[in-house]
């Protein structure tokens, strides 16, 4: 009988990377600038998840859940490379993320996104790129929901203050 529990819970996690896994890359992708990276940190995120998948209570809130094993397993990596080198050499732009002599408002956003903390950007992110509500992204990132809120409005100033400045150059 286990063996029929073991099978629609592997069934279930399938589903659920199936529906998540490029939100999930996405996502760190764009908190760790560093495509291959990312793709490691989302591996290591899906393993977590797969480790903890009998702690998942309700299925409405997997996406939220994933969000925050993610967001997790990011925490994890960067507190690692603060031990072993100054934290601003992992938020250095790559070189060869930079196209040569073509200024974009795309770049420009994305300096303006990394200019956030990581837990502004973070939280930004899931708002706006992923559609979480205030409430999922308290659980998601582990922070209190009056924190969310400010750092969701502080970043919307930020980025609304980058624009403004941008349409006027």
């Amino acid at each position: 009988m286990q063996q029929t529990g073991d099978h629609k819970n592997k069934r279930l996690f399938e589903a659920l990377v199936r529906d998540h896994q490029g939100q999930i890359r996405a996502f760190l992708r764009r908190l760790c600038k560093n495509h291959s990276l990312a793709d490691d940190l989302a591996q290591d995120t899906f393993l977590r998840a797969y480790q903890k998948f009998g702690s998942l209570v309700d299925a409405k809130s997997a996406k939220a859940w994933l969000f925050q094993i993610a967001y997790r397993t990011f925490l994890d990596y960067v507190r690692k490379e603060n031990r072993r080198r100054n934290l601003s050499d992992l938020y250095l732009p790559k070189p060869e993320s930079i196209e040569q002599g073509k200024p974009s408002i795309k770049m420009d956003i994305e300096q303006a996104m990394n200019a956030l903390s990581s837990e502004q950007r973070a939280a930004v992110l899931l708002n706006l790129s992923y559609g979480l509500s205030h409430f999922e992204i308290t659980k998601a990132l582990g922070l209190p929901l009056g924190t969310v809120k400010s750092h969701i409005a502080r970043g919307k100033t930020a980025l609304r203050a980058f624009l403004t400045a941008y349409e006027r150059a």
